[in-house]
């Protein structure tokens, strides 16, 4: 989705859809009834006007008829409602029921009317209000009759009603909108779906499958998404079955080729300087190729998928101690800090020790290698996650590099002139990801490097972690 409601997301969209349709058609359907009541009501209003203007005219014309009359008496005996005036014209004098309004509230087109005589009404404005003025000829009295009805009743009643419309139409809008979001989280309940089984899938998850639907409408979308999990599957076990058959095709060869290098370096000192060097060579590139072949191995049983792990729990700071132990490294290196918003000593959590010791191990040699060697370990417990930071004593790894050193087969600056596979951090990398962690690159506090991995903390209520002794031989 693309355009100015892409920001808004797609529930917002649907949202926003909903609540706009309903306050247009909500807008539209108010409009409609305000003008129709109103043309109604001015009607009725008109109707009972003229009414009214014809029996008080009736009135006056019989008072202006009568012996001595009087108009200002006449006017002030008329039954006019309260909020009309009346004018009569005779003898070029205005005469008035009241001192409100005047001649000169008529409208000249109704003056121009009873003068040709014609009952004329209009409607006007007087004093900041509507009123409809009726003007009636009184040819047998020889005068003018106006009577001027205020309708501030009615502009009170439109004004009332349009309120009233108003909130119906807000309300409405507000039904939409509501409307709207249930609708969207329909909507988007498949697609939530896809995401938590895409996601669980990218974890590793790679027997998760979406639940059959009944709904004609998703039924292909589902069935497609489970084929193609199904084809990703079979690909990553016909790819790993692959990588497993070629290490134990490669084992055999370089096995022998390891035990000949050893039978001739028995007999190294019968041999020249110069074949000496050219043994040494071939050793180093032997090691060289076993240590690239383990580590394909090893990345092969990753790209696997979890299935391959063993996971136990096991305490953190426990399983880095014995790592530097087993790697020959010397354990006062490793520092356990205070906790960062954590209950303090639990720094237990769910792995597969083999692996994880085997990515520590990766970070120790890495420093050797690059570094001039691990100069602090410290475990701390962040939050929800256990964090392990490993400092060397190097120079540093350029920002740039930072993220390329854990691709496979990259080595930054001047490293590719060194010992090694480039896979080692490569290991590292999957390793954390397989474990639901991370690992990044920074600057160390100290100077140098430190290499950084996190890992999820195990649930409290879980079994006690198994010894870590019981199974660092395999790393």
């Amino acid at each position: 989705m693309s355009g100015p409601w892409s920001r808004w997301g797609l529930r917002g969209t649907v949202t926003a859809s909903f609540a706009l349709g309903a306050l247009i058609v909500c807008a539209l359907l108010s409009v409609g009834t305000y003008l129709t009541a109103r043309h109604y009501l001015m009607d009725q209003r008109q109707a009972t006007a003229l009414r009214q203007s014809y029996a008080d005219a009736s009135f006056v014309v019989d008072g202006l008829l009568a012996r001595d009359a009087r108009i200002p008496e006449v006017l002030s005996n008329v039954n006019a409602p309260a909020d009309s005036e009346l004018l009569v014209h005779k003898d070029d004098r205005w005469y008035s029921s009241a001192l409100a309004r005047g001649p000169q509230t008529i409208p000249t087109d109704v003056r121009d009317g009873v003068v040709g005589g014609a009952v004329t009404f209009a409607w006007t404005t007087a004093d900041d209000q509507p009123a409809l003025v009726v003007g009636i000829p009184l040819p047998a009295a020889d005068a003018e009759f106006y009577e001027i009805v205020s309708s501030a009743e009615l502009r009170a009643t439109l004004t009332t009603l349009a309120v009233v419309l108003a909130a119906f139409a807000i309300l409405a809008a507000m039904a939409g909108a509501a409307l709207g979001r249930v609708a969207s989280r329909r909507l988007m309940a498949p697609l939530d779906d896809v995401a938590t089984a895409a996601a669980r899938i990218g974890a590793g998850g790679l027997q998760t499958r979406l639940p059959p639907t009944e709904d004609p409408d998703l039924a292909t979308i589902v069935g497609s998404f489970n084929s193609m999990v199904e084809a990703l599957d079979e690909r990553i076990q016909r790819d790993a079955r692959f990588a497993a058959d070629l290490g134990h095709e490669l084992r055999s060869p370089l096995t022998a080729l390891v035990a000949s290098v050893q039978v001739i370096e028995g007999r190294r000192d019968e041999m020249p300087p110069r074949t000496q060097r050219a043994l040494d060579l071939v050793s180093i590139e032997l090691d060289r190729f076993q240590q690239t072949l383990e580590d394909l191995l090893e990345l092969g049983r990753l790209d696997a998928g979890v299935r391959t792990q063993v996971l136990t729990q096991v305490d953190a700071a426990e399983l880095v101690r014995v790592s530097l132990e087993q790697s020959h490294r010397d354990p006062s290196m490793l520092h356990v800090t205070g906790t960062d918003r954590g209950p303090a000593g639990h720094f237990t959590v769910r792995v597969d020790k083999q692996q994880l010791g085997r990515a520590l191990v990766n970070l120790y040699d890495n420093a050797d290698r690059h570094a001039g060697g691990v100069r602090a370990v410290t475990v701390r417990r962040i939050r929800d996650r256990v964090r392990i930071d490993v400092d060397d004593r190097g120079d540093g790894v350029p920002e740039g590099d930072r993220d390329r050193i854990f691709e496979r087969f990259v080595r930054a600056g001047s490293r590719g002139s060194l010992p090694g596979s480039g896979l080692g951090l490569s290991i590292v990398a999957e390793t954390a990801s397989s474990l639901g962690g991370r690992v990044w690159c920074e600057d160390a506090p100290g100077g140098g490097a430190r290499f950084s991995m996190e890992v999820p903390i195990a649930p409290r209520q879980a079994p006690s972690p198994t010894p870590v002794a019981d199974h660092v031989g395999a790393w």
